[in-house]
């Protein structure tokens, strides 16, 4: 079974700082096409500050690589809405939740931020990544 699964900013940040190997392990997994990846195009924003903010990487070239192999999703004054209704206190992370909730069949909500994500509901299950990787492998 091929999951959907979309992907928090932090898969990518741990990613560029080479800080966690299972979210390197899972943006592999988008890029050999192993499963449908998806994130935000806010997320991208954010990616964009943070390349330039913190690291000597091109930008313009980080961000392709990155947009190669995941479908970027528009986040819709419906997902604001839904974010600015919830009980989440990072209103950055309710974005991203409700942008990826509304998205149909979208089976995963991957961060590595677990403790930000307690106000969500049963439409979309959040997992770390070494959670997803682990479910993944029960799967094969």
């Amino acid at each position: 079974m091929e999951f959907k699964v979309f992907l928090d900013t932090n898969i990518f940040i741990d990613h560029l700082q080479d800080r966690n190997i299972h979210s390197t392990q899972v943006l592999r997994l988008c890029e050999q096409r192993a499963i449908e990846g998806f994130a935000s195009s806010s997320c991208f924003y954010a990616l964009a500050y943070f390349v330039s903010k913190y690291t000597k990487a091109d930008i313009r070239k980080t961000l392709e690589n990155y947009s190669e192999i995941v479908e970027l999703i528009p986040t819709t004054k419906e997902n604001l809405y839904g974010a600015y209704q919830s009980g989440f206190k990072d209103m950055e992370d309710a974005f991203q939740y409700f942008t990826a909730r509304n998205k149909t069949d979208m089976d995963f909500f991957i961060t590595n931020n677990l403790k930000d994500f307690k106000h969500t509901d049963k439409k979309l299950k959040v997992v770390s990544s070494s959670e997803f990787l682990k479910i993944l492998s029960n799967e094969e």
